[in-house]
Order: C-alpha cells, then structure tokens, then sequence
C-alpha cells in the first residue's frame, strides 16, 4: 500500500474515531482504518450494524469488534495497521539518508581538496600518498577536476537539501491538517446536531471535571459573578440572613407534551420548536455554564458557583421564558405555546455524577405531575 494511499485512509478514520464513545487508541484506529478500507466486509457490516442500533461505539465494543473482525482475521493485521502510520515519515527517513550520503561524499572531496591547498602543490595534482613517495596507483588528480566535482556536489547537496525541505514541510502541512481535522471532529462529536448545543457526551463531561475538582470550579467565580443580580433579585428582604452555600447546580428541563406537538404538526415543525428552545435557552446562561440537549426534547443546564436562591430564580426564568414565546404552526399560521417542566438539583459531596441527575430528573418528573409549566428543587 502506497504511503498516499495510507495517508488518505488515516484522514478518512480519524472523523469516525473522534465520533465514538471510546478513545483514540491504535486498537480504535486498527478497527475504523479496516472500516474505511473497506477490505473486510465482516467487520464493516458489524460496525454498520452496531451504530444503526446503539449510534456510536464505546470502549467494550471496539474492543470486541477487533478481537473478532481483525485481531483473528489475520496474524500479520495488527502490524500492518501499525506500520500505516510509520510509513508516513518513512519518505522522511529515505530524504535525510540520502542527503547524509551525499553530504559525506561532499566531506571527503573538502578534504582533498584541503590537502592540495595546505601543501600548495596544485600543479603536480592532489596524491594522498605522502611527498617524495613513488605513486603506484592512478595518477593524482588534478586541482581543476576536485575543484568541479566539488561544485558538482554543491550542486547536488543543494538539490537533496530543497527536497528535504519539501518533503518536511509537505508533511508538516498533512500533520496540521490532520490535527485540524482532529479537532473539528471532536467538536463535531461534543455538539448536537440539531440545536448546536452541547450533546450528552459533552455534557456527561463536563459534568464529570466539575464533580472531580476539588473545591469550587475554576469557572465558579465568573459564575457567581454574572450571576449576581440573580442572587440580588432572590434575597429575603432584609439582607441579614447568613448567606447560603454555594456550589454546582443541575437543571433538567423538558419540553411539555412535546409528543402531541409531533403528532399534530409533524417531525419538521417539532424540530423547529426544539431549535427555537434552545436558542431561547442559549441567551440565559451564566459564565462557566454548560448547556446541553441531552435527547429528543430533554435539555440540561450544569451552574457552578450559585447558592440555592440563586440556582431557583435561574431555573424559574428559564421556564418563564420559553413559556412567554410562541411559536407560529404551519398548518394555520396560529401560534403554539410552549412550556417547559424543570427539575433542578444540587451536587452533594462526594455524590456520583448520576445519582445527581436521577435527583434532577426525579424533580423533573414531579414538576410533571403537580401539572407541568413549574420548577421543582430537589435540594
């Protein structure tokens, strides 16, 4: 395989590998290279398979799929998948040994050259006997002839030189945009399609290096900050009241009836109502939140840095919110309202990431039932 065509099938896994839920490891690239290869039918139906059922894979499965589909296929797969990415900079190698070659010959025709020069008998020819010793060789060489080689390998140094250069800034160039490429793939991978917002993977995330720090969040500060007219606006009148802990909140929030917007208008007009949530969701977060649609109509807001007055007065304006707009119908160019049920939650110490979400959804689930178009604290 040519190292073109090698190149050509990196750039092609890497999106697929940065979509995925497992890391790029070489066992991930080893499973999406024979993907995008398509030299192994097996494997690739697997795969097409998997992802029309689960959407993407996660670490058990890629592992299991390369167990199956290429470790076993053949012994000599794993290296060759391997050696792929080596052979990017082999041409790199072959150019710097060439130009190391030329470049001892070039050495040693300098250092006849020297010779000549230091015993200043140019005329007779360069010999590298010593002096007065009969030569039983070839003739010496004559000055004029060392000096054009000299020029001749000037010439070629400089050839081999411009196409290292090339070479190196060729694959400096492939580099760079592999890691473009890289890179919009994985924010690809973080965002939601349809809204733009983050997605559950992001969110999962960002909610994990939240959870994991000790302390308050770096991004806790700017938080309080911009949220300070919130925590105004929810103080008990009198001010003298012991101000309250602060820390990270989560609100989950959910579309109401959203099915029946579905069914009666359709798909178009419902994803037309999810991407005008949040937009609307979008203009009410606070520095250093994160905002995310976690699936179909469900969204989810992460606040660090907010006490619990602070936290209930964000999530009342985002209900009241969304719940103020209206959305014009196809059909009969009427205007739809539509509510939202929030359950809000704050993180405990120590607490697992989703034993904070089931609090947030368990307070989602009872806004729902005391009649929707309400916010409820879990606390």
């Amino acid at each position: 395989m040519s190292i073109e065509r090698s190149t050509e099938l990196l750039r092609l896994a890497l999106p697929w590998m940065s979509r995925q839920q497992a890391g790029l490891h070489p066992v991930s690239y080893a499973v999406w290279f024979e993907y995008v290869a398509q030299t192994n039918p097996a494997l690739r139906a697997a795969i097409d398979d998997h992802l029309a059922r689960e959407g993407a894979l996660d670490e058990f499965a890629t592992h299991a799929l390369f167990t199956r589909h290429v470790a076993d296929v053949d012994p000599e797969t794993a290296q060759r998948v391997v050696d792929q990415v080596q052979r990017m900079l082999g041409g790199l190698g072959e150019a710097a040994g060439a130009a190391g070659t030329h470049a001892a010959r070039y050495s040693a025709t300098l250092g006849q050259l020297a010779v000549a020069l230091a015993r200043g008998n140019t005329a007779r020819g360069i010999d590298d006997g010593a002096a007065g010793i009969a030569h039983n060789g070839p003739p010496p060489r004559r000055l004029a002839d060392v000096v054009a080689e000299v020029i001749a390998d000037t010439g070629t140094m400089r050839s081999q030189i411009g196409g290292l250069q090339q070479r190196l800034a060729d694959s400096r160039r492939e580099i760079d945009r592999l890691r473009d490429e890289v890179r919009r793939a994985r924010e690809d991978a973080l965002r939601d399609s349809l809204t733009g917002l983050s997605n559950r993977r992001a969110f999962d995330q960002a909610l994990a290096a939240c959870l994991g720090q000790a302390g308050a969040p770096a991004s806790a500060a700017a938080g309080a900050r911009d949220a300070r007219a919130l925590i105004d606006a929810a103080r008990a009148p009198g001010g003298g009241a012991a101000p309250q802990a602060r820390g990270a909140w989560v609100l989950v929030a959910d579309v109401d009836r959203f099915g029946r917007i579905n069914d009666a208008y359709g798909r178009e007009f419902g994803d037309q109502v999810l991407k005008a949530v949040a937009e609307a969701l979008r203009t009410l977060v606070p520095a250093g939140a994160t905002l995310a649609r976690l699936e179909g109509e469900a969204f989810a807001l992460l606040a660090p840095g907010l006490d619990a007055a602070a936290a209930l007065v964000l999530a009342d304006r985002v209900r009241a919110h969304i719940g103020s707009a209206r959305i014009r119908r196809p059909q009969d160019d009427a205007a739809e309202r539509v509510t939202l049920s929030v359950g809000l939650a704050r993180a405990r110490d120590g607490e697992p990431a989703q034993a904070l979400l089931e609090r947030a959804g368990a307070a989602l689930r009872q806004a729902k039932d005391n009649g929707r178009d309400r916010v409820v604290s879990a606390g």
